[in-house]
């Protein structure tokens, strides 16, 4: 009688998910492991766009609670690295597995958790899964650093009266810009707070009143507040503890 299994597969939120397999070869590899072993894949479940080095990822979860739900036999993934990148995380969802009877199996690795030796590489692989997601961690955080030192926009949404467009000096980077209209709301908004000590329901009042809008809306309180607290709107890319003048 053929067991029961699901897939779960995994891409990154960052730039190495460029590298990384892609969720569609997961899945297909996934697929041809279930069919060897043999076992009828019950679920797919995918979180695209999501990091394992939480356990913030819904459609992981999911398929743990399906396993605990459904008497599954075989929890499919590509590597250990898609299962988790974080040794506690990893511990306590294979806890849980085990607990219901689900084995997990690593299509990219012929090792069996549930013997003494498998268990010690399952172990190591926890540990160096942690070290690279770390380290890679560790490198993004001094790039964007690196960038905010030379003024360039490390990314998202760029604050009201700034846009970001390619650097001049390096066109794969982006530098933000004033939006003339925007920007002289904002100096306004400056203005009423440094040099007319206004709080932000005066100034959110006076803005308001003179038809000035926040990209169509009207500016509430709390929106005049964040703006006002903002490092970036002031002229400064931020990121850690590092800030570059944008001037």
């Amino acid at each position: 009688m053929s067991k029961k299994a699901i897939i779960y597969a995994r891409v990154s939120t960052n730039r190495q998910a460029k590298k990384e397999l892609p969720i569609e070869s997961q899945v297909e590899s996934c697929t041809k492991k279930a069919a060897a072993l043999p076992a009828t894949i019950e679920q797919i479940f995918l979180d695209e766009g999501l990091t394992a080095s939480n356990d913030n990822r819904p459609a992981f979860k999911d398929a743990v609670i399906y396993c605990e739900a459904f008497e599954i036999d075989y929890f499919i993934t590509w590597s250990s690295s898609r299962f988790a990148r974080n040794k506690r995380d990893a511990s306590y969802y294979k806890s849980r597995l085990e607990s219901c009877g689900t084995k997990i199996v690593y299509v990219s690795m012929d090792i069996d958790i549930s013997t003494t030796p498998g268990w010690m590489i399952d172990g190591f692989m926890e540990l160096f899964d942690e070290y690279q997601s770390r380290q890679t961690s560790d490198d993004t955080k001094r790039s964007m650093m690196r960038n905010a030192r030379s003024g360039y926009w490390n990314g998202g949404v760029p604050p009201y009266g700034l846009t970001a467009v390619p650097a001049l000096d390096n066109p794969k980077r982006r530098r933000l810009q004033p939006v003339p209209e925007e920007a002289e709301i904002l100096q306004l908004i400056c203005k009423l707070k440094a040099e007319k000590g206004m709080g932000t329901r005066s100034i959110a009042r006076k803005v308001n009143s003179e038809g000035l809008t926040n990209r169509g809306r009207r500016w509430a309180i709390s929106t005049i507040g964040d703006l006002l607290r903002n490092h970036t709107a002031i002229g400064k890319t931020v990121f850690g503890t590092k800030s570059q003048d944008t001037k």
